[in-house]
């Protein structure tokens, strides 16, 4: 809903500086917002002398601000007065009047504000109010925010505001403004003066930071307080008193963290995890990640450091040109890993580095990709795989990109035998864990980013698996350091199960292949040379089965297409071209696409597809025989698998009238009534139409065929 008063800003900026060099517009639209804000900056900013305006508040503003704020009070005239006004009535204070005179209901909004954040409402405009003031920062409880965390920031203004010539938000919500004051809170604690203490947790605090147990009382005593409670742990006074309370708190923390020993004493790797998302860099852990393919000497000598869980990549490789090299895992190092005492946690991360590689269809061949890899390895069933968000999005963007990416997971690993897992920051951890449709086991949170938004005021992920927290070189390999809570304590055995490979296979290619719209069932719980699968829909009808060897004759003519190292024949083309030209009606399909796409999916193998007749039916069917070599124990297997999927589609179904696809159906199936389908590959199907079956047939199929094909096989 528009505001007339802010409106009315807007209209007086526009015409007032209109014809200044530089200005911006703002929006006549009665809403506050930033482009409203920058407007006001830029008029303050030209009537303080500055000729190159823009949309910041930074040092060259503040520095020209500083000799005029001192007259701004009553009695002042002049068009900073008006913008001050405005500002009020975008900040959603009211000064009542809207002119060029600084007056006493001015004034009044003035000391409102000073009150709302925390600091003596004496009406002394200052250098660090008038940046609030021109800002979108909010200094009341908003509808998410905490009101103890409202009380904590307005005590830290009270405290330090003068010394940081800053006022940080006092809307409730703990972020990075909070956590910078409070390390600072710390910094003057322990006797840094103002001109030392940063707001940065560095070698200098760190080498500062006390040690603090039951009893004591002081500021460093209430920056715990105040650390215990936005961690969600403590919820009493903020007094500086190390109560019993306090103690409990520190322990149920150290518990949490898994920080032994699990005692009340606060030091630092207590008060620097509370405000900090890698806490004390120096601590002990058991885990640790590497994008390096470790050799037997290499996991021995890391095994002697004691480490007991590696986290490694599933897929992939990193760096670029000359120094790219692989970083997935093999059987082989699998055996080093084992062998040496290791257990190993999968990651899959091939991408994700930046936020447009998130969207549902990449969590669908993401999730198909890793749960598939992880079966050839023979990860046992149970194990969580982590997809990688390896960048730190903002607050606004994970609902559109990372839930769908995780929803996107979750719908290719339904019925999988493996679990789903995170890798992030503590914000789209906890975002991403609490979204429906995404499934998250357990989190592996990307701490050691500790600049990174998402982890500053957050607080860790209640599902917390592991807690990646410093780098350095081990053993001459890249190490990333990681903390474990044994929630997760990795695999340590690993047998292929060729039905799983086979089953994870099948699922793959159902839901790339069989992507139907609308025709899309549910994806059937299959077996290994189980039962033949029905599945019902409003439109069609499916029938799926899984088998562990190849069939030795198909009925009709055995046509089809060999598939090697996941690429189709040369001959492929120049058969879909010599179909196209022949048929008109199949010009626009692409052929080429479809086939392309379970091409690398079924690795070495065949691919058949045909046209089908069953129960009155008009369809298509699709093998698709695969051989998966895998490697148990330096042992290698050859696994067959075939996966045969039917689809009928229903009279009108499609869209094709009745009258027409009855005379399709009945000349076929009594044409030949022991032909249950016809393989074809691309150009082959102009063969089995003249030779199987009578010309006019033949003519009409083709074309409904055409009709067929591209409303039922979509390709992912």
């Amino acid at each position: 809903m528009a505001d007339e008063a802010v409106r009315a800003v807007q209209k007086w900026l526009n015409k007032t500086y209109g014809s200044v060099p530089g200005f911006v517009a703002a929006p006549e639209n009665g809403q506050t917002g930033w482009s409203t804000i920058y407007s006001l900056r830029m008029g303050l900013q030209h009537e303080i002398g500055i000729s190159a305006i823009g949309e910041g508040f930074g040092d060259t503003t503040k520095n020209a601000l500083a000799p005029v704020v001192g007259s701004l009070k009553p009695g002042y005239k002049g068009n900073i007065a008006q913008l001050i006004q405005g500002a009020f009535w975008c900040k959603g204070i009211s000064p009542v009047d809207f002119n060029n005179e600084f007056t006493n209901n001015t004034l009044n909004a003035v000391k409102e504000l000073q009150q709302d954040a925390g600091i003596a409402a004496d009406g002394s405009v200052t250098v660090a109010f008038m940046a609030a003031l021109f800002d979108m920062a909010a200094f009341v409880l908003v509808s998410s925010g905490d009101a103890k965390v409202r009380t904590m920031q307005q005590a830290l203004n009270r405290k330090f505001s003068g010394e940081l010539q800053e006022l940080m938000p006092c809307d409730g919500i703990y972020q990075r403004a909070t956590n910078t004051a409070l390390i600072y809170a710390l910094q003057r604690a322990i006797g840094m003066s103002s001109a030392q203490a940063n707001g940065n947790y560095g070698p200098g605090t760190i080498a500062a930071t006390p040690t603090v147990n039951q009893g004591a009382n002081s500021d460093v005593v209430q920056v715990i307080q105040y650390g215990l409670y936005v961690n969600g742990f403590y919820t009493g006074a903020f007094d500086g008193y190390f109560s019993s309370d306090v103690a409990t708190a520190v322990v149920a923390f150290r518990k949490f963290m898994n920080l032994p020993p699990f005692n009340s004493t606060a030091d630092l790797t207590v008060i620097k995890g509370l405000l900090t998302s890698n806490g004390n860099t120096n601590r002990d852990s058991n885990t640790f990640d590497t994008a390096t393919q470790l050799s037997a000497a290499q996991a021995k000598q890391l095994k002697q450091f004691d480490f007991s869980i590696v986290a490694r990549y599933l897929t992939g490789s990193v760096g670029a040109g000359a120094a790219e090299r692989d970083k997935y895992l093999t059987s082989t190092e699998l055996a080093n890993l084992t062998e040496a005492g290791l257990k190993v946690v999968p990651i899959y991360e091939d991408g994700g580095y930046e936020l447009d590689y998130f969207s549902l269809q990449q969590g669908i061949h993401d999730g198909f990709v890793a749960s598939s890899t992880a079966a050839k390895l023979g990860f046992p069933a149970a194990t969580t795989i982590y997809f990688a968000v390896d960048v730190d999005v903002q607050s606004g963007d994970i609902d559109g990109t990372i839930i769908p990416y995780f929803r996107g997971i979750s719908q290719a690993m339904n019925n999988s035998i493996f679990k789903i897992g995170i890798y992030g920051t503590r914000n789209v951890c906890n975002r991403v864990t609490a979204a429906s449709g995404t499934n998250i086991l357990y989190s592996y949170v990307a701490d050691m980013s500790y600049g990174w938004s998402g982890n500053l005021g957050f607080k860790m992920p209640k599902n917390w698996a592991f807690d990646q927290f410093v780098e350095y070189s081990a053993a001459g390999v890249d190490i990333d350091q990681v903390a474990s809570s044994e929630k997760d304590q990795g695999s340590g055995t690993f047998k292929v199960d060729p039905n799983a490979v086979r089953l994870e296979f099948a699922r793959t290619l159902i839901n790339n292949a069989y992507q139907l719209k609308p025709l899309q069932p549910d994806i059937p719980t299959l077996e290994v040379d189980g039962p033949e699968i029905h599945v019902s829909t409003i439109l069609a009808e499916f029938y799926i089965k899984l088998s562990s060897t190849f069939a030795s004759n198909d009925s009709g003519a055995p046509l089809g297409f060999t598939i090697s190292n996941g690429k189709l024949g040369t001959q492929v083309q120049s058969e879909i071209d010599k179909f196209k030209e022949a048929h008109e009606a199949a010009r626009n399909f692409d052929f080429t696409a479809l086939l392309g796409t379970l091409g690398p999916m079924i690795g070495n193998g065949n691919l058949k597809v045909g046209m089908s007749t069953k129960n009155g039916m008009l369809g298509f069917k699709v093998v698709c025989e695969s051989t998966t070599t895998v490697v148990t124990n330096g042992q290698q297997e050859n696994v067959t698998t075939s996966l045969s999927i039917e689809i009928y589609t229903k009279p009108n179904g499609l869209g094709i009238p009745a009258e027409d696809y009855k005379p399709i159906y009945v000349p076929v199936s009594e044409h030949e009534p022991n032909l249950e389908w016809i393989p074809w590959a691309a150009g082959a199907v102009v063969l089995i139409a003249t030779i199987i079956m009578a010309p006019e047939v033949a003519a009409t199929l083709v074309g409904t065929a055409a009709k067929l094909l591209p409303a039922t096989f979509i390709a992912a």
